[in-house]
């Protein structure tokens, strides 16, 4: 897949409108990345860099008062298990910017995970939204999928991850040691190599960059 460059106009959103809770009740629809062994700084750091060097990205915010203003610095501590919260907007073209949550999680003993979250309530004012949250019903949902796509491209290409997931709520739903050819029929996941050969899908679903596969 081509990696789009996206052209900001830098106007974006205003700041009342980040602000406004209204913009973050309800869901979430999320790209999900696992690092598998967990207390690896070095490589949630180095996509958390990619991240906020994407054309699709900009922040990263510690609250959502401080948008456009006051960017966390990098590299960040993360504690043992811990959850470490911040904000941020997506760009899906050069004049739609939406809100979004970045969370890094470690799960002591696991793994650690990088989700990249859009609260759905921004959805449902800027698209005709239908729920269920499918494809079928928004055909919109695949610009979000295109864009959060490319931007996991990215990321693994500085900071190759275990796995990945996109999806309405699916941070938490399986990881890489549990995952099964049945579990991704119906999920869309992005897969490196050595888990394709794992689970036995060399050549199956729709090739990306760096040998990566998604399936969906």
């Amino acid at each position: 897949m081509k990696i789009k460059v996206l052209k900001w106009s830098g106007n974006g959103m205003e700041y009342g409108d980040y602000n406004n809770p209204e913009n973050w009740v309800g869901g979430f629809y999320e790209l999900s990345i696992e690092y598998r062994p967990f207390d690896d700084e070095k490589r949630l750091n180095e996509a958390l860099n990619a991240l906020c060097k994407s054309s699709f990205f900009n922040g990263i915010w510690e609250e959502k008062k401080y948008y456009k203003k006051h960017s966390i610095s990098l590299p960040i501590d993360i504690e043992g298990e811990s959850v470490n919260q911040f904000y941020g907007t997506l760009f899906l073209s050069e004049d739609n910017e939406l809100p979004c949550v970045i969370s890094v999680v470690r799960v002591s003993g696991e793994s650690d995970w990088l989700d990249i979250a859009i609260p759905q309530a921004t959805f449902e004012k800027k698209y005709p939204y239908k729920y269920p949250l499918t494809k079928e019903l928004n055909p919109w949902l695949n610009k979000v999928d295109e864009m959060y796509t490319q931007l996991a491209e990215i990321i693994f290409s500085n900071s190759p991850f275990d796995f990945a997931m996109i999806g309405e709520e699916i941070s938490g739903y399986t990881n890489q040691e549990e995952i099964t050819v049945e579990v991704i029929k119906n999920i869309t996941c992005i897969l490196p190599i050595q888990l394709q050969k794992k689970l036995g899908l060399q050549g199956e679903g729709k090739e990306l960059s760096k040998q990566l596969r998604i399936f969906d």
